[in-house]
């Protein structure tokens, strides 16, 4: 099945750029199927934020914020602004399921991806499963 457009998640970044992570493989076969087939990607600031926090170690750093700086230049990719709006839906979600350890940056991507009519994930997390989606590098063997 050829990948069309998909949401990219903080813990692809995380294992596309750390090597030392478990999926760090995958992600790189997952990205080359992305170029192959000229998907459109989408993410939010907030998703932004959580890949600088998360590769914040002086280590990776560097090649965080040049990927950063690809994600927000690419014509490819589409990074949905982390408004007040989005915020408030994220929130009013991450309230809802009282019953999910969802946390609300995942909260705000659920919120874009459904009103988008979004399935797949670029994500190893199982969260996103959880939500209905397709956690790509789950499912990249």
């Amino acid at each position: 099945m050829a990948l069309r457009r998909a949401f990219l998640d903080t813990s692809y970044a995380v294992a596309l750029l750390s090597e030392r992570d478990q999926n760090h493989g995958r992600a790189v076969r997952l990205a080359r199927r992305v170029t192959q087939n000229n998907a459109r990607l989408v993410t939010t600031q907030a998703v932004l934020l959580e890949i600088g926090n998360t590769l914040s170690d002086p280590s990776l750093r560097k090649a965080a914020a040049q990927y950063i700086a690809h994600i927000r230049q690419a014509p490819k990719i589409d990074v949905v602004p982390l408004t007040l709006s989005l915020f408030e839906r994220g929130l009013t979600l991450y309230r809802e399921r009282t019953d999910k350890s969802w946390g609300l940056v995942d909260c705000c991507s659920f919120a874009v991806m459904r009103e988008r009519e979004m399935r797949d994930a670029l994500t190893a997390d199982a969260h996103f499963e959880q939500a209905g989606f397709r956690a790509l590098l789950r499912a990249t063997a």
